[in-house]
C-alpha cells in the first residue's frame, strides 16, 4: 500500500489544478461497474474462503486453501459506463482486468475503454489498482482495500489522480448476507466519503451455474457531492439492484450476463443529472485458477 501511495503521490498528474466540477462530470477514475471482485469470483468458481466453507473444514485445511496462490482476468462488455449512480461514459465500454491473490491479499489491474465517442473518439480513459486484504471473524467477513484511480473521465476537464480507502463488512443472516462498505478519499479530494449498505444473496442453480442478486442505498458526504455532481451539501444519494447469473464452462472459464439499475433519490441531486434512472446491462468473460 505504502508503494502505490508514494507513486501516486509523486506523479506529475497532482499539479493540475483541482477545479469543480458541474453537471455529471467527474476529474477521477472510479472502479469498473462490475459487481463482482476478485475474491467473489474466486469463490464463484469453487475456490472457497474459509468464510464460505463448511463448518466441518479444519483450521489447517482453510489455511491451506488461503494460502493457495490464485490468479485471473476478465473482460466485461457493459452498455454504459456507471459508477455510484452516476453515468460516466454514455455508450458501450468493455473493461478488462486481471488479478492475483494470495495469503489474504488479491492485487487487481483494470481499465474502462471506450468503445465509440463521439467527441474523442474510442480509446482507454481510466484504469486503476486495488489492493485488498481479506479475513474473517467467527461469521463476520472484513475486507479492507487501497483503491488508485488514474485517468480522463470527460474531455471537459483534466484527469486527477486520487486514491481511496475502503471498508466491507458483511455478515450472514439466514440465506441472505448483509453488508456495509465505507469509503473514504485519502489523497486528491480529502473529506470525500461514500457509504453504502443493501443485502446480496447467491444460489447455485444447477451445477455449473449461479444466480446473485443484490439490493443496496447510499449516501455520501457534502465534499463526495461537491466534486462529482456540483451540488454542496451531504445527501441520501441511491437505491440499486444489481443481478447476474455464472455460468461455468469446466473449472477455470466462466461468463456472467449481469444487469443493474440505479436511481438517485435526492431532489437536488436529480436535478444536476441527466438520467437520474440508469439501467446497465453487459456480459462478462473470464478464467481463474
Amino acid at each position: 500500500m505504502l508503494i502505490l501511495f508514494a507513486w501516486f503521490s509523486a506523479s506529475p498528474a497532482f499539479a493540475q489544478s483541482q477545479g469543480t466540477p458541474t453537471g455529471q462530470q467527474t476529474q477521477q477514475a472510479p472502479p469498473p461497474t462490475t459487481n463482482s471482485t476478485p475474491s467473489s469470483i474466486r469463490a464463484e468458481a469453487g475456490a472457497e474462503t474459509p468464510a464460505q466453507a463448511p463448518d466441518k473444514q479444519s483450521s489447517s485445511q482453510a489455511s491451506v486453501a488461503r494460502d493457495t496462490f490464485t490468479y485471473g482476468a476478465e473482460m466485461d462488455f457493459n452498455s454504459d459506463y456507471v459508477w455510484r449512480g452516476l453515468l460516466l461514459d454514455d455508450g458501450p465500454v468493455w473493461q478488462p482486468s486481471a488479478w492475483i491473490s494470495a495469503f489474504g491479499f488479491t492485487f487487481t489491474a483494470w481499465g474502462n475503454v471506450v468503445m465509440t465517442g463521439a467527441s474523442e473518439g474510442a480509446g482507454q480513459k481510466s484504469g486503476g489498482l486495488t489492493l485488498t486484504y481479506d479475513c474473517d471473524w467467527e461469521k463476520l467477513k472484513i475486507e479492507a482495500a487501497l483503491d488508485a484511480y488514474t485517468g480522463r473521465q470527460s474531455p471537459d476537464f483534466e484527469a486527477r489522480n486520487t486514491m481511496e480507502a475502503s471498508l466491507k463488512l458483511s455478515y450472514p443472516v439466514g440465506p441472505l448476507r448483509i453488508f456495509t462498505t465505507h469509503a473514504f478519499d485519502v489523497l486528491a479530494y480529502r473529506g470525500s466519503y461514500f457509504g453504502e449498505a443493501g443485502l446480496e444473496y447467491e444460489r447455485q442453480v444447477t451445477k455449473s451455474a449461479e444466480f446473485a442478486i443484490s439490493i443496496r442505498s447510499g449516501w455520501a458526504s457534502a465534499k463526495f457531492n461537491d466534486v462529482y455532481i456540483g451540488v454542496n451539501k451531504s445527501a441520501f444519494n441511491l437505491v440499486g439492484v444489481e443481478g447476474s447469473l455464472t455460468y461455468y464452462l469446466g473449472e477455470r472459464l466462466y461468463f456472467r450476463p449481469h444487469i443493474e439499475f440505479s436511481s438517485i433519490t435526492d431532489r437536488r441531486l436529480r436535478g444536476q443529472l441527466a438520467p437520474a434512472n440508469i439501467v446497465n446491462f453487459g456480459i462478462a468473460f473470464g478464467l481463474g485458477k
